[in-house]
Parts: structure tokens; sequence; C-alpha cells
């Protein structure tokens, strides 16, 4: 199995789900072309294209030309390997929820065994549901002073890109091959075997538990359990 050699380069995708107001799907891709990024993905989005998103995006046209479109979430993070919620709930009462300043030394940690990365935002009243939630990796959000007013969405995304950008400027300028899976799903999904038909995956709480802890290794500790996990397979495998 190839994995991608070490690269500070690692695309970006910034997901809105079920955008309801033009406008915010405007500034946010004006923000995202700010930062340095481009990549905008849409689920459900209300119209986008012309009108008040097109005046409000000034100068970052091609952000909604080139925007993909889905219809689920799931659809949007099909080729993605490391997916960060946006949101101001926890996906349960026992998960981690780490503020955004965070986010740029846990992807730094881990960009030698991911290729892609997707920050999600949630609908402007409601945000993401518990379902959606699962989906991502690990769940994030920014600290404010006062609980209300709180942020808009395209507010919210232009403080992920401002702190990402940070990664995006170390970018090296050549991009390196982008192989077909990456040390962190194929890690991913040599525990998800491990822990099959196991009194671990019928504790729904640990084994969520066990993927969040998961999610904030390194390079050096994928590395390792990978090899643990290797010689696990290779246990049973041989009895």
């Amino acid at each position: 199995m190839l994995f991608p050699m070490e690269t500070d380069f690692i695309p970006i995708h910034f997901i809105l789900v079920e955008p309801a107001v033009p406008e915010n799907v405007g500034a946010a891709a004006r923000a995202i072309k700010t930062m340095g990024f481009e990549s905008l993905r849409l689920v459900n989005p209300c119209e986008f294209v012309d009108g008040k998103a097109r005046w409000l995006a000034h100068a970052s046209g091609e952000i909604l030309d080139n925007a993909l479109v889905y219809t689920s979430l799931a659809d949007a993070l099909k080729d993605v390997d490391f997916v960060i919620a946006s949101s101001a709930k926890s996906r349960s009462v026992k998960g981690d929820h780490h503020p955004a300043e965070k986010i740029p030394a846990i992807i730094n940690e881990k960009s030698g065994s991911v290729n892609s990365v997707a920050i999600v935002f949630g609908r402007e009243e409601s945000g993401l549901s518990n379902d959606e939630l699962s989906l991502c990796h690990i769940s994030t959000y920014i600290p404010m002073a006062a609980m209300y007013p709180s942020l808009n969405l395209a507010q919210a995304v232009m403080i992920y890109a401002y702190l990402l950008s940070k990664l995006n400027i170390q970018a090296k300028p050549e991009q390196k091959e982008v192989v077909q899976e990456s040390k962190y799903k194929a890690m991913k999904h040599e525990l998800e075997l491990l822990l099959s038909n196991t009194k671990i995956e019928k504790n729904q709480i640990l084994y969520r538990r066990i993927f969040e802890r998961v999610a904030l290794l390194g390079d050096n500790d994928i590395n390792l359990l990978m090899s643990v996990l290797a010689s696990l397979k290779e246990k049973y495998e041989n009895h």
C-alpha cells in the first residue's frame, strides 16, 4: 500500500452545509480567497451563483464559479481524509471539543499522514446535526467572550481561514503526488476491523471516544499504531 511522502502542502476544503443566506456564501468565498484558499463545497445551498452572493464575493467570483455542490455531507466528504467540524456544540457530553486556534497544530502534526482536510460549517440557524457531526473526526469551536450575539457563518469562515492560512503560507510550491489512500485512513480502517464484533464496538460511547482520541495522533504516533495493528493482524491470521 502506497502512502504520501511528508509535505507541508495539504489541500483544505471549506464545506458549508445548507447555507440559507446568499450573502453568507459570497462573504465566505471572499474570506477563503483572501486567506489563500480555493476550495468551496456546498451541501444543498441557496442561490449563490448570482445576485447578492456574487456582490458580497467581490473579486472572488471564481470561488463561487468553481464551488462543488452536493446533496449530502457524506458525499462531500468521500475524498477527504481528515474532517474538522466547526460547531458551537460538542458531539457528545464526553467528547472533546477543541478551540479553533489548536487546529493548525493538529493538522501540522499529521501532515505526512493525510492528503486532504475539510472544515465543515453548519446551518445559520441550527448548525450541524448530530448525524453530520458524527461524520467529522474532531469537533472545534471559536471561543467567545459572550455567547450572544453569536458569530454568523461568514465570520466563522473568516476566522478559520485566517487560522489555517498559517499552514497555507508554509506550503511548498510543488504539490507531491497524491496517492489513493492516506496513512490516517488506512490506520482508521485497520482499527475498525480490529474492533469489529467486540465488546468495544458494541459500546458506542467508548467506541466513538477511541476514534476521537485517535484523530488527534500525529505522524509518529500514527506510524507506531499502524505497526501495532499490523502485528495484531498477523497474529490473528496465523491462529
